[in-house]
């Protein structure tokens, strides 16, 4: 006889057997037993939590010959047919490779014919969200009016894909997720069966590598037990699956609390020597900060921490090395470290940056304390300059405002520095940003003077605005690229294939160009619509966590040889726009607060 897997063998069989699904299992009884079975369920939730198992388990109860019972015997013919998927009347679809509108069509043809053996036929359709818009279209009617003997539940990972038309026909039931505890006390129970030894904390660490899913956590136990050792022990688990030990990760967590930049880099040779995996190393030290976290603010432990009795007595001890702000610090690195970790090439040199990083987090300043420092030079005076790496936008208070004299007798300016001619500048640049002519700035001074006061009193949610979008690069873009493109055709499809074709190019003070090759100008037009940049834009500050402003650019124009290339054109109109406002700037005695290219 061939071998059943952990998770085949041990599928529960009755709603009884179903663990960690109480709820759901009680309400699909009562349904029976009060006879108010709808025609159609929605079971969702995270994968190996139950749902197809309970699907089963709910279609041999309404076909068992001792029912419909919430009890099936397992015993008669419908239920071991239905147990063996070799039932006519239970019909179990892959939603992923019947998605199309012909398989639909099939099944409301096949629905008007009669169960062959049992009461009712029961079409178990599997991450349904992936069936298309029209199959789902196809699918309402029958849905909603489907005949007597006929039954439909549906299953599915992602909620959020399933039309809100075929929700509102439905019984939707939630599947949470396993418990940790739980997960490791059926493994305790799957190990004492197959008489296979192993320690309660190995039991608990594949438990908690199952995250959540009953199945997963089978199958960890069932390649465990085949690694020929004669008990599974903690270590043994560690090493298979990559992941990384306490007895590391606390000295560690003591080195980053003594700022020990040494011991940290050495934790990280012994991690890979040890054939551990930098990503779940990573991910472990992220949930340690978290698990220090809850313990800093109070949570409670037993309900927020899932961790065996040594973790948690370790986690007590080592809860006030960091303080709070710290914890946060570490947080937000080991965060962007997990995001960007996967698609690097050089792991290793980004977790050593980010370990000394922490480890050297006292020479780092707070953004309040940084503020604060400029408000104490600002209240100095004119005495005190500013460093040159601190622009003046960023400047909460402005100096004392000085008389400007705007009569024609003013002439004793700088002999390195003299106006220029509104004529010359009007020739070679039309506009400056934001709106004000060249020939405005030199005829109407005060308008300069009125500029300058309302963008001093910008407030300070719009001061750390301007501050991230200007310190967005071109390298963040690209980061976030792939991910972008993803995100884009997950939400429109035809939008995410146009923008496949482009590439970004610039950033520059918030501003992102892509660029599309002059062979897809159709697609530069199509992109530029007001819905697809919405989208675009949307996703891209979902991803990168700024305002930002994009726009579109053909990189290889269709020009006759000897014209000059746009690009060298706008570089230089931009770097004489500079020039004409520095000038500017310089004869009204002003402060250039932010500078927005149009």
């Amino acid at each position: 006889m061939s071998y059943l897997i952990f998770a085949r063998k041990f599928r529960p069989q009755t709603f009884d057997e179903i663990i960690g699904q109480e709820p759901v299992a009680e309400t699909l009884k009562n349904a029976i037993l009060k006879n108010r079975v709808a025609q159609s369920f929605l079971f969702t939730g995270s994968r190996g939590v139950g749902k197809t198992s309970t699907a089963r388990i709910l279609a041999k109860s309404l076909n068992c010959e001792k029912g419909p019972t919430p009890t099936p015997c397992n015993q008669c013919t419908a239920c071991t047919e239905i147990t063996g998927g070799s039932s006519l009347d239970v019909l179990e679809i892959d939603g992923a490779s019947n998605r199309g509108i012909e398989e639909i069509r099939n099944l409301r043809e096949n629905v008007k014919f009669k169960p062959v053996t049992g009461r009712y036929k029961v079409y178990i359709i599997d991450e349904v969200h992936m069936l298309t818009g029209e199959a789902f279209n196809a699918l309402l009617k029958t849905l909603e009016e489907p005949p007597g003997h006929v039954k439909f539940i549906f299953a599915t990972t992602e909620i959020h894909k399933v039309p809100l038309t075929i929700l509102s026909r439905c019984q939707r039931f939630n599947f949470r997720r396993i418990p940790t505890v739980i997960i490791a006390q059926k493994l305790k129970d799957i190990a004492k069966k197959e008489k296979i030894k192993a320690t309660d904390k190995a039991l608990f660490l594949i438990a908690k590598a199952a995250e959540g899913s009953l199945r997963d956590g089978e199958s960890l136990l069932d390649q465990m037990a085949s690694c020929g050792a004669n008990e599974i022990k903690e270590e043994d688990v560690i090493f298979s699956l990559g992941l990384t030990s306490d007895d590391i990760y606390f000295p560690l967590i003591e080195a980053l609390r003594n700022q020990n930049s040494k011991e940290a880099l050495t934790a990280i040779k012994v991690v890979l020597d040890s054939g551990g995996d930098l990503i779940q190393f990573s991910k472990g030290l992220l949930e340690l900060f978290r698990d220090l976290l809850i313990l800093n603010v109070g949570g409670k432990a037993d309900e927020l921490i899932e961790a065996s009795d040594d973790r948690l007595a370790a986690l007590n001890k080592t809860k006030s090395f960091f303080s709070r702000d710290e914890i946060f610090f570490s947080m937000a690195l080991l965060q962007q470290l997990v995001r960007d970790i996967r698609g690097s090439q050089v792991p290793r040199f980004l977790v050593e940056a980010c370990l000394l990083k922490i480890a050297n987090r006292s020479s780092l300043q707070s953004i309040e304390k940084a503020f604060e420092e400029l408000k104490t030079l600002n209240g100095k005076g004119s005495g005190v300059s500013q460093p040159a790496s601190i622009r003046p936008a960023f400047t909460p208070s402005l100096p004392e405002k000085k008389k400007v004299n705007f009569s024609p007798e003013r002439n004793n300016l700088s002999g390195s520095i003299k106006p220029v001619k509104a004529e010359s500048a009007k020739e070679k640049v039309q506009a400056i940003p934001g709106g004000d002519s060249i020939e405005g700035v030199f005829g109407e001074a005060p308008k300069v003077l009125e500029s300058y006061r309302t963008s001093a009193a910008v407030q300070n949610g719009a001061i750390a605005s301007e501050t991230l979008a200007s310190s967005l690069t071109l390298e963040d873009v690209e980061r976030v690229w792939s991910d972008l493109l993803e995100k884009v055709k997950a939400i429109k499809m035809s939008c995410g294939t146009y923008l496949a074709e482009a590439e970004p190019i610039d950033v520059a003070d918030g501003l992102v160009v892509f660029g599309l090759p002059v062979e897809f100008k159709f697609h530069k037009e199509a992109l530029e619509t007001k819905d697809h940049k919405k989208i675009i834009q949307t996703a891209l500050e979902g991803l990168l966590g700024n305002p930002v402003r994009i726009s579109f650019a053909i990189t290889e124009p269709d020009r006759a040889s000897g014209e000059s290339e746009p690009g060298e054109d706008k570089a230089q109109t931009i770097a004489f726009e500079k020039e004409i406002i520095t000038r500017a700037l310089n004869v009204f005695e002003g402060s250039k607060v932010i500078y927005r290219e149009t």
